[in-house]
């Protein structure tokens, strides 16, 4: 007797996220001796998490192995929200903060496309790890997951997404190489809210440095941008041409068969 066949089941990838208590205790450590300074870096950037209703999680990066990367909110009555994610050096250097909202308004220039958060995930990733993950064989999504992450984001990924009649017409994760500048381009989509999926690109240079991105938010139930595209004036450039790869596989991450939960 032949058995019906399972649907294919749509799942997600994402990065760990630890609850302050689930911390491993080095880095509940680490925050503790250097909570002063966060403090005071926090301040420089128009964030008082002395005050009000801050609560923070953990971000669980492969790419970022000598950092401890925390995401601040602070939600007010109002509904509106402050998010800022805060960088930890587990060795020596200063802390660094990278703005991404101010009770819903967003920095002159959003953190995703910030030239100075470039730089400041650039410098946080090892060389030889920037170089492997932005190879074929490499942990490209994962790689591409953990940047959004730093400039705010907390991507699920869906594996197929035309499984669900919501993201439809959202791309599957494809990472790209332009066989002649070297250049190369992470893509993916990132289910994060029940009405809206955003796509994320992300370009690369051949050494694995992010020199662009950009992410748009879609409505799930038609389909259509909600937010326009950068203009032709902008620096970012036009995806590369040639050698469309599909999804590689990932290393073992939280899969889960659900979107996670917005915090």
């Amino acid at each position: 007797m032949n058995l019906p066949a399972h649907p294919p089941e749509i799942k997600y990838f994402s990065l760990e996220h630890r609850t302050p208590n689930a911390m491993d205790s080095a880095d509940r450590d680490l925050l503790r001796a250097r909570q002063k300074e966060l403090i005071n870096e926090a301040q420089f950037y128009g964030y008082d998490i002395t005050t009000g209703n801050w609560t923070y999680d953990q971000a669980v990066c492969p790419q970022l192995p000598n950092t401890v990367l925390l995401h601040y909110l602070n939600k007010f009555p109002d509904g509106s929200e402050s998010l800022f994610t805060a960088l930890l050096p587990r060795n020596v250097g200063r802390i660094r903060i990278v703005p991404v909202l101010y009770r819903n308004a967003s920095p002159f220039t959003p953190a995703v496309k910030n030239p100075q958060n470039f730089v400041i995930f650039n410098t946080l990733v090892p060389a030889e790890i920037a170089r492997k993950d932005s190879s074929l064989d490499g942990r490209w999504l994962s790689l591409g997951v953990c940047y959004a992450e730093v400039v705010g984001g907390r991507p699920n990924v869906p594996n197929e997404p035309s499984l669900d009649v919501a993201t439809i017409k959202a791309p599957l994760a494809t990472f790209r190489i332009d066989t002649t500048t070297r250049q190369r381009q992470v893509q993916f989509s990132d289910r994060d809210a029940a009405k809206v999926y955003t796509i994320w690109t992300i370009s690369l240079n051949q050494n694995g440095r992010v020199t662009a991105a950009v992410n748009e938010d879609y409505a799930t139930y038609v389909a259509r941008i909600l937010q326009p595209p950068p203009p032709t004036s902008t620096t970012m450039p036009l995806p590369p041409p040639s050698n469309v790869t599909p999804a590689a596989p990932e290393p073992p991450s939280k899969i889960t068969n659900q979107p996670a939960v917005p915090q």
